[in-house]
């Protein structure tokens, strides 16, 4: 999974996905992997797909805070004259 941010809001939007993936990790190590509510038994997603997760999206935002967008494009110029 590769995660690329262009912009402000897709930076918004991978703190809030970030943030949501650290409680679903928090969930897991507190116990919560898997519960039954009546017949039905429910798992969560696997802790070491979420951890993935979780240091994809991190390295991403890093990227992002370091070196900005990437808006600077070269052009070339031909001189009429």
């Amino acid at each position: 999974m590769t995660v690329i941010i262009k912009n402000k809001k897709q930076l918004e939007d991978a703190r809030v996905q970030l943030d949501l993936l650290k409680k679903a990790r928090n969930k897991i190590l507190g116990g919560g992997q898997s519960f039954t509510i009546g017949p039905n038994q429910m798992t969560r997603a696997n802790l070491k797909e979420i951890s993935e997760e979780i240091s994809v999206y991190e390295k991403a935002i890093d990227a992002y805070e370091t070196y900005g967008t990437t808006k600077r494009r070269a052009k070339r110029v031909v001189p009429l004259g």
